[in-house]
């Protein structure tokens, strides 16, 4: 709607978030990123190297199966976090060393993406269900 992202691109850009806060900066993945995620408007500014993501737009199928493993990886870790790992520093995942983040704080990035697009999801399906019939 109005130049925003449809639903699969928003999708792929909580794989990219997950990817971001619990990949990179908690887990520590060298290669964190998913070619499938889909980054914010100037993350390439910001330093991110867009050469991993794909320029072409996946199936939905593909979509879908990227996104429930970040679910699972999600999921996983939250299965086994302990209060301790809750409390650890981790860095920021953008490299903004002057914003340390810990653990809780990267989770709660990671649910305020998914709450946030969740709001967005479900104000087009009401815009949609509105409109009349053709």
């Amino acid at each position: 709607m109005g130049g925003e992202w449809s639903f699969a691109q928003t999708l792929r850009h909580l794989v990219l978030a997950t990817d971001a806060w619990l990949g990179r900066a908690v887990l520590g993945s060298e290669h964190p990123f998913h070619p499938i995620g889909l980054a914010y408007t100037g993350a390439a500014e910001d330093g991110l190297d867009m050469s991993i993501f794909t320029t072409v737009t996946p199936p939905y199928d593909e979509v879908l199966e990227a996104r429930a493993g970040r679910v699972a990886m999600v999921r996983d870790f939250l299965a086994g976090v302990t209060p301790g790992e809750l409390a650890t520093a981790r860095p920021n995942p953008w490299g903004e060393s002057e914003y340390p983040q810990t653990t809780l704080s990267c989770l709660h990035v990671i649910l305020e993406e998914e709450w946030e697009h969740l709001r967005y999801a479900s104000r087009d399906l009401d815009a949609i269900k509105a409109e009349p019939a053709r």
